[in-house]
């Protein structure tokens, strides 16, 4: 995977995901517009939404490609996360105005409950999975263990925050590299993306 080679946000589409709160750079968005648009198998699983700019990133690429939907695990309670974000239940009244905003309502479904409630009953393959939520050990692990039997072969999995080896997501990423299970194929910025080996 060349990074070269993925799409980029649409010059008409920038503006809506550059003013849309969150804390993933652009160029982020960018990868993750790329990467939906590939995806043309199952859906896009994204764990950690807040108000919605990595979901709209995710939800423009699909529509781009082959319009599968985008599914956003955010519980959107009350939460201080291990960087010292502050999260509560006003961000899901910003996350719907956002969805509207930039016109991907329709292809974007919010559910608001954790990844282990969510999977207990879920059947649908995943072709993209975004991890973004609590970055601490134990949840980014809960995270990707939840999701990943869901995963088709060469699904993307794609982590936030990913380079400083105290917190979750770098943990998470040597364990499924160690285990031969995913491919490190990209990083740029904050964001790993690996690839489950077929």
């Amino acid at each position: 995977m060349l990074l070269d080679q993925l799409p980029l946000i649409p010059p008409g589409d920038r503006q809506v995901v550059e003013t849309t709160e969150g804390a993933i750079s652009l160029e982020e968005c960018d990868l993750l517009y790329g990467l939906a648009a590939q995806i043309a198998t199952g859906c896009i699983v994204e764990i950690g939404s807040f108000r919605g700019k990595s979901t709209v990133a995710l939800a423009l690429g699909s529509m781009a490609g082959a319009r599968v939907p985008v599914y956003a695990i955010e519980p959107h309670e009350r939460f201080t996360g291990v960087l010292g974000g502050q999260f509560e239940p006003t961000d899901r009244t910003e996350f719907f105005k956002n969805m509207i905003r930039a016109e991907v309502a329709e292809i974007v479904r919010l559910v608001n409950l954790s990844s282990e409630v969510v999977t207990a009953g879920w059947s649908a393959p995943v072709g993209m999975l975004w991890i973004d939520g609590d970055h601490r050990y134990p949840a980014v692990k809960r995270d990707f263990d939840c999701w990943a039997p869901f995963l088709i072969p060469g699904a993307i999995v794609v982590f936030h925050d990913s380079l400083d080896p105290a917190l979750g997501p770098a943990q998470v990423i040597a364990e499924a590299v160690r285990l031969h299970r995913f491919d490190k194929v990209l990083q740029l910025g904050l964001t790993t993306v690996l690839r489950r080996s077929s």
